[in-house]
């Protein structure tokens, strides 16, 4: 069974790297990166599944396709303490949970390399 979820986002991604290839006059894409922050919402293994199925019979077809994970890492608002990991955004002052998202829930095409035409 096909991953919807990762099919509905590789469908923008997909339209994102053809847009990118058609800009930069490329004929064949030979490598693609996508980061995904670790909260992104995307599994990895569907999108890269997911990615194979847009591919067929398309300029990427053969392209190497690579998944940058960033892990999720935040900020206490009360006192500027770095948060690190998904179970660790409780900061030690105590002062509650509020802090400041700064990664870890990014999704977009990093880098897109290929052929150009003639």
């Amino acid at each position: 069974m096909l991953p919807v979820h990762e099919l509905s986002i590789m469908q923008s991604i997909f339209d994102i790297i053809i847009d990118n290839a058609a800009k930069h006059r490329l004929r064949t894409i030979t490598k693609i990166n996508v980061v995904a922050g670790e909260i992104s919402g995307v599994e990895p293994a569907a999108l890269d599944f997911a990615f194979e199925y847009f591919a067929q019979g398309s300029l990427a077809e053969g392209a190497e396709f690579t998944i940058t994970q960033v892990p999720v890492t935040g900020r206490c608002i009360r006192c500027g303490e770095s948060l690190k990991g998904i179970v660790n955004l409780n900061c030690k002052c105590k002062e509650g949970p509020e802090y400041e998202m700064l990664t870890g829930n990014e999704l977009f095409v990093n880098t897109v390399t290929g052929e150009s035409e003639g």
